[in-house]
C-alpha cells in the first residue's frame, strides 16, 4: 500500500510538472525603441511659452513599454488570434526653454520641459503559426484602440485622446519559454484634445512565452 501511495504522489507530482510546462499560447512582453512623432509639439503654451525664447520642436525620442498577449481563438486560418493589452511610454522631446508657470508669476526661468506621452493599448493581434518549425512568427494588429496621455497639456489645458492603433511585427522564438522580436506600430490620434500627438514607434522586444 505505501509502495501504491508512493507512485500516486510520484504520478500527481508529474502532472503538475508537465501542466506547468504545458504551451497556453500566451505571452508577456518588453520593448525600447525609436518614436518619431507626426508632428511637433513646439509653438504651444506648455511645450515653450509659445516658442518664446527657444522650441521645443523634436520629433524623435524614444519609447518604453510593456504588454500581455492572451490567446483567444486557436487555429484561424493559418494563425490565432490573441488578445494584447499594451502600456507604452513615449520621450518625444526635451529642451531648455522658457517655462511657462514662471512666466505667469512675473519670473521667467529657462528649464528642461519634456514632451511625452503614455499609450495604453486593446487589441487584437492575429499571429501565424509559423515558419522554420514554428520558430519564426509574423504577427499583425490591424485594429487597436488607444488611450492616451499626453504631456504637457495642450493649449486649452486637456491632455487626454483616444487614437487608432495598427503593427505589424516578427519574432523567432529561441527555446520555448523566450523570443525576441522588432514590431512597427503606428497610432494615430483623434486630436480631440486639440493637439495632434499621432506617433510611431520602431521596436526591440523580448517576450516571455507561456
Amino acid at each position: 500500500m505505501q509502495k501504491f501511495f508512493k507512485v500516486a504522489i510520484a504520478a500527481v507530482a508529474l502532472m503538475i510538472v508537465q501542466t506547468a510546462k504545458a504551451d497556453m499560447g500566451g505571452q508577456v512582453f518588453y520593448q525600447y525603441g525609436q518614436s518619431s512623432l507626426d508632428q511637433g509639439r513646439d509653438g504651444q503654451v506648455f511645450t515653450d511659452t509659445a516658442a518664446s525664447n527657444g522650441r521645443n520642436d523634436s520629433k524623435s525620442g524614444w519609447n518604453i513599454g510593456a504588454g500581455l498577449d492572451l490567446p483567444l481563438l486557436k487555429a484561424v486560418g493559418p494563425g490565432d488570434i490573441m488578445g494584447e493589452i499594451m502600456v507604452d511610454y513615449a520621450h518625444h522631446s526635451k529642451k531648455a526653454v522658457v517655462q511657462t508657470t514662471s512666466a505667469l508669476l512675473g519670473a521667467a526661468k529657462v528649464k528642461e520641459v519634456n514632451v511625452s506621452s503614455l499609450n495604453v493599448l486593446i487589441a487584437p493581434k492575429y499571429r501565424l503559426a509559423g515558419f522554420f518549425d514554428g520558430k519564426l512568427i509574423p504577427w499583425v494588429i490591424p485594429v487597436g484602440l488607444s488611450f492616451l496621455v499626453n504631456s504637457p497639456p495642450s493649449d486649452n489645458t486637456t491632455y487626454l485622446d483616444v487614437g487608432y492603433h495598427v503593427a505589424a511585427g516578427v519574432e523567432y522564438k529561441f527555446i520555448d519559454a523566450l523570443s525576441a522580436g522588432l514590431s512597427y506600430r503606428k497610432t494615430l490620434a483623434s486630436k480631440d484634445n486639440d493637439i495632434d500627438s499621432s506617433y510611431s514607434t520602431v521596436d526591440l522586444y523580448v517576450g516571455v512565452n507561456f
